[in-house]
Parts: C-alpha cells; structure tokens; sequence
C-alpha cells in the first residue's frame, strides 16, 4: 500500500475532526482571522490611497467635504466598524484616516467614539501628520474649529466644553493647546458677564501657557466681579 493511500485511509478512519478548518477569504470572512483581516486591510489600504489621490486633485474645500461626508466616510466607516466587532488589533491606517475625516467633516460625537477606539489600541496617525498621537490631532481639530467659530460670533458649544475633561485631566497633551480650550471659554464667559467662569478659565489658561494672552482680560473680568460684588453688597444693606 502506498504511503497516500495509507494516510487517506487514517484521516477517513479518524472523522472530519481530523480536517484543520481553513477559513477561506471571501467579502464575509474578511475579518474573520488575522491573516484575512491583513489581506483585507491591504485591499482597503489600496482603495484608500486611490480616494486619497482624487481627493489631492480636487481644489474646492467644500466639494471635498461633500465628497468626504457623503461618499467615503460611509464607504470606509462600515469597514471600521467591523473590525471594532472583530477583536483584532493591528496597525490600521484606515482607522485612523477615518477618524481625520470624521473630524474634517465636524462629525464631533462620532469622531471621538472612534477616536477612542483607535487611541485604546495605541493606533499611529498617518505620517503626514508629523508624528502626532490621535488624541493631540483631536484636541488640535476641535479647538481650531472653537476657535473659527468664536471669530465668526457663532457658539462652538458643546463640542468645546465637552472635550475639555479630556484636554486637561486625561489626554497628555501639550499646554499650548489645553490653554487655548479655558481661553475660548473664558472668553464666552466674558461676552455674557459670567465673571467667576471667565475668570477661572483664564486663570488655568495663564497657569497652563503663561503665553495665551488673556491677561488684559482677566484683569477686566476681576474688576468686573469686585464691582458686581460690591453692588451686590451695598443692595443688601439698603
């Protein structure tokens, strides 16, 4: 008996146990072992660098939103989301491009859940971000746009103040950037006379950054609070 005829014979004799089970690659089992999962992080790498490219060689920023917002964030985010399902862990570079985009687009609420997700497993940016953590492009991306948003007299609440827990106290960032969040919130705090907050928020900015440039208006805001207190005390004993 030949040697293939013998092993056929004791694989037969053993049952289907004996059989390794090989999970073929298909759109369904994409992510349903490490080594499919990199075989399918390669082709989305490859579509991705392609949308990339067309998105350089469109010029008009809103045309570029519109196509970020309405076509490819739904096209990647559904990839996203299965491989959070999938308990993998690997270096994703669509990840993290999805969670540009989320905040490109002012998706704020989402853009941090995945943001999240993505610090959790110690994701890198892509190298064109020079090196910088996802949680300093987030701090950097919301306050940019808290900023653009106080210029033109519009709120950026409650974005701003919804990240500042995670600014100054969880992320480690540099105080640069966690001072330029108490400065845009003191300053709303001094546009509706809410001395107490502009000043405590200006106070932190100035312990954080001594450089964020708010002290002419702290000093406005304790005059203010010093004559508000004391009108408030010559009333009481009238």
């Amino acid at each position: 008996m030949s040697i293939a005829l013998a092993h056929k014979r004791r694989v037969l004799a053993q049952g289907p146990a004996a059989e390794a089970p090989v999970t073929h690659y298909s759109s369904t089992t994409a992510l349903a072992s490490p080594a499919n999962a990199q075989k399918h992080l390669k082709l989305m790498e490859v579509a991705l660098a392609l949308d990339l490219e067309r998105l350089s060689g469109i010029k008009s920023l809103d045309t570029r939103q519109q196509i970020k917002r309405d076509e490819l964030l739904p096209k990647y985010m559904e990839y996203v989301e299965r491989y959070r399902d999938s308990g993998l862990n690997h270096p994703n570079p669509v990840l993290t491009q999805v969670v540009v985009w989320l905040f490109d687009t002012v998706q704020f609420e989402l853009g941090l859940e995945v943001a999240q997700f993505a610090m959790a497993q110690d994701q890198q940016m892509p190298p064109r971000f020079k090196r910088r953590d996802v949680q300093t492009f987030v701090a950097d991306a919301v306050i940019d746009w808290a900023e653009a948003e106080y210029k033109a007299k519009r709120s950026p609440e409650p974005y701003i103040s919804d990240l500042l827990p995670f600014v100054d106290g969880e992320w480690d960032l540099f105080e640069g950037i966690t001072a330029r969040y108490h400065k845009v919130i003191g300053l709303q705090a001094l546009d509706s006379q809410d001395w107490d907050k502009a000043i405590t928020h200006f106070e932190r900015a100035v312990e954080l950054y001594p450089e964020i440039g708010v002290g002419t208006r702290l000093n406005s805001a304790r005059k203010a609070l010093e004559k508000q207190q004391k009108e408030q005390a010559d009333q009481a004993t009238e």
